[in-house]
């Protein structure tokens, strides 16, 4: 006991000088019991610094730097759960939707005017957790921290054996336990000559010996090669922004997560700067699915200086979604998001004086502009109803969605490194947008996607978007039939008129395998000048107009 005190009191001296000057009253989490590199469990400790931070504005919440161990026995059964097989292969089912039970391991809910400084820390978690969660806060800053569990949320194997119909991959069971007879997780493989992701699909799985798992599936992949079973799919975000204003993550490195890394959902003006979402040193996946995700957003969302690789799905996705109406009158109206997957898994509205688009559900064509005079929200029975400022007089309301204008966020994508990954890099629905300065390679779809998607709900069109100086190679290589560098489009079942405007693509060099490096569709006043690339005619274009390249 002695000896933590000594410690914890040679840290905190160590360390005060760093936060006497920043205007904010000092706090370090030793001082609630939190030793780094002890070994100790410091969940308890964590929270009460957390309580600490929410009930006093102005803080400074300051780790030294070392190894915090965070354990909650709930979150170790759902990991353990989930892994060795008690929820069957559907453990999204089971453990994404807004009535699961889950853990906040921080959770700032509240807080205002708050900087956590954690340079050099690490939170090392066991079991599964939503690890940061910003809930309705306010000027929250957070630098420094990294992220990592003690088991990742994925198994990793080597391919050593491969026939018709079976391959086998061999695995270390010390570093991926809680395996069972019952194999859990989505395939994808990771090329070792070629340094990059693949997908991959398999009929079933079984446990052949405490370090072998077969597989069954036609596909042969490579021997040599890695094939990873990402057991969570969707779950809970490493770090959650929810209807938060001005948010900053700066010098965050996020290793591992069984869901997203970063997710922002009515938030306005949010900063991710040096964000790393990347493997632990020796691994080659890092989240399960996307390394950010941002829904129903405003003000202003920047992405700039930041490290992605081997997330399980896109970069980046920004978007809002199209709604399904139910009217109740002639001007109050019921409001659903369906068939779409909620990344927040919470309810999704408009504010008073929001402006909402209802659109054509064939080819998107909008119909008419209204403003949102009331709103009420129904958490537990997972309803919106919103009075607008006139009547929506439409012949069939059903051949038709609604959407928010006003959760459109502008975008600034600058000096990112993209590397190896699943589906997209940024894949962005909104308006005002800057994409500059990126270097993106081993993308498996295309670098840039620019439009809304239909079959995801999620909104909107795009206009006013520069994508300039920007390096892009080798992406694309698992839908061919597609664009590898940029593709424009919106998703609609119908020919569509030229809803995605005032596009600037210049200056960017794309060193692709494929021949198709650009790909316009639904669009108008769009301009390709000075890029570089291997291929003559590397423009495709399909219901366009007034479009310049040279």
């Amino acid at each position: 006991m002695n000896y933590r005190i000594l410690i914890l009191f040679l840290v905190i001296c160590s360390n005060w000088t760093c936060l006497i000057g920043a205007g904010k009253i000092p706090i370090s989490v030793t001082q609630f019991g939190a030793i780094p590199d002890d070994t100790i469990n410091d969940a308890k400790a964590l929270r009460q610094a957390v309580a600490y931070c929410k009930a006093h504005k102005g803080i400074t919440l300051f780790f030294p730097p070392g190894i915090y161990n965070y354990k909650d026995e709930k979150a170790v059964k759902i990991e353990k759960e989930a892994i060795s097989g008690v929820y069957g292969e559907d453990v999204q089912g089971h453990l994404f939707h807004p009535k699961a039970s889950y853990v906040k391991a921080l959770d700032f809910t509240d807080c205002e005017d708050l900087t956590i400084k954690a340079d050099g820390a690490t939170l090392l978690l066991e079991g599964w957790y939503e690890v940061i969660s910003l809930t309705r806060t306010k000027h929250i800053t957070i630098e420094g921290l990294s992220i990592q569990y003690k088991r990742s949320p994925n198994t990793v194997g080597k391919i050593i054996h491969s026939t018709d119909s079976c391959f086998d991959i061999a695995f270390d069971p010390q570093k991926y336990y809680y395996l069972d007879s019952i194999v859990t997780g989505r395939i994808h493989f990771f090329d070792h000559l070629r340094q990059r992701l693949y997908g991959g699909f398999c009929k079933s799985k079984e446990l052949i010996s405490p370090d072998r798992i077969r597989l069954y599936s036609t596909m042969k992949p490579t021997l040599g090669d890695y094939c990873i079973l990402r057991h969570g799919g969707h779950y809970r975000p490493a770090i959650l922004i929810k209807e938060s204003e001005d948010t900053q993550l700066k010098n965050i490195k996020i290793f591992s997560q069984p869901g997203m890394g970063v997710v922002g959902h009515l938030s306005k003006d949010i900063v991710l700067n040096n964000l790393q979402v990347v493997p632990e040193p020796g691994n080659v996946i890092s989240t399960n699915t996307d390394a950010t995700h941002f829904t129903s957003c405003s003000g202003e969302i920047h992405i700039l200086n930041c490290k992605f690789k081997g997330q399980g799905d896109d970069c980046t996705n920004i978007h809002n979604y199209y709604y399904t109406m139910y009217p109740q009158s002639d001007d109050k109206i019921e409001i659903r998001i369906e068939n779409a997957d909620l990344h927040a898994q919470s309810l999704d509205y408009p504010l008073l004086g929001d402006t909402m688009i209802v659109v054509n559900k064939n080819n998107l064509e909008e119909q008419g502009k209204y403003i949102v005079q009331q709103v009420d929200t129904f958490s537990a029975d997972w309803k919106v109803f919103i009075k607008l400022d006139r009547s929506i007089k439409l012949n069939c309301i059903d051949d038709y969605y609604m959407t928010n204008y006003s959760r459109t966020p502008k975008v600034r994508i600058f000096n990112n490194t993209v590397n190896s990954h699943l589906a997209r890099a940024f894949l962005i629905k909104s308006r005002d947008v800057v994409i500059s300065g990126n270097s993106i390679t081993g993308s498996t779809l295309t670098a840039i996607q620019l439009g809304a998607e239909l079959g995801w709900r999620e909104s909107m069109p795009v206009e006013n978007v520069l994508i300039e100086n920007n390096y892009i190679c080798n992406c694309g290589y698992a839908s061919p039939q597609e664009a590898s560098a940029i593709m424009l489009r919106s998703e609609t079942s119908h020919p569509s008129p030229y809803i995605n405007r005032n596009i600037i693509i210049r200056n960017n060099i794309f060193d692709d395998e494929g021949d198709t490096e650009i790909w316009l569709k639904n669009a108008e006043n769009i301009q390709v000048m000075d890029n570089w690339t291997k291929s003559s005619d590397y423009v495709k274009q399909s219901n366009c107009k007034n479009v310049v390249i040279k």
